[in-house]
């Protein structure tokens, strides 16, 4: 067992200059050649979220008069319909200088917003929509539609 590790770190020895003499440094000329731009591109190619939904969404008070004395929550779980969310094309970040200011700019991707949302509201006893909970009705929002645009700038103060 000894003999065949012994064996195999030998020949990984053996066989490293043949592996480093694979490589070839570019020239001046060839190196002069290369053109880039500077700035990241993240391309978007029919980006879909699938299913979105929201377990809970509470808000809650400590109670009010002599009746209601205990806290008590009011909240939703929510549903949006598949596929709402869909974006296209590219995202640009670049670094850029204006007078003395040097800022991030981040050029959106075309974002589609659109669909349905369905929403279960319920009064409980806890912030979880758990315990003595009712539930007072079923809210519904149909086309939904938000498209964003623009270049986001970030820059320090």
């Amino acid at each position: 067992m000894k003999r065949i590790l012994l064996l195999t770190v030998i020949a990984v020895f053996v066989m490293m200059p043949f592996a480093s003499f694979a490589k070839t440094a570019i020239s001046d000329s060839e190196l002069g050649a290369v053109t880039a731009q500077t700035g990241v591109t993240i391309d978007f190619t029919d980006f879909r979220l699938g299913s979105i939904s929201i377990g809970t969404i509470s808000w809650g008070d400590n109670g009010f008069g002599s009746t209601y004395t205990g806290e008590g929550w009011v909240g939703q779980s929510l549903t949006l319909s598949d596929n709402a969310v869909n974006i296209t094309g590219t995202m640009d970040i670049d670094v850029g200088t204006s007078g003395n200011r040097t800022a991030i700019g981040i050029k959106l991707p075309t974002i589609n917003v659109t669909g349905n949302v369905e929403m279960v509201v319920k009064l409980a006893a806890d912030k979880t929509l758990t315990t003595n909970a009712g539930i007072l009705g079923t809210s519904y929002i149909s086309g939904l539609s938000i498209n964003p645009s623009g270049t986001l700038i970030i820059y320090a103060h």
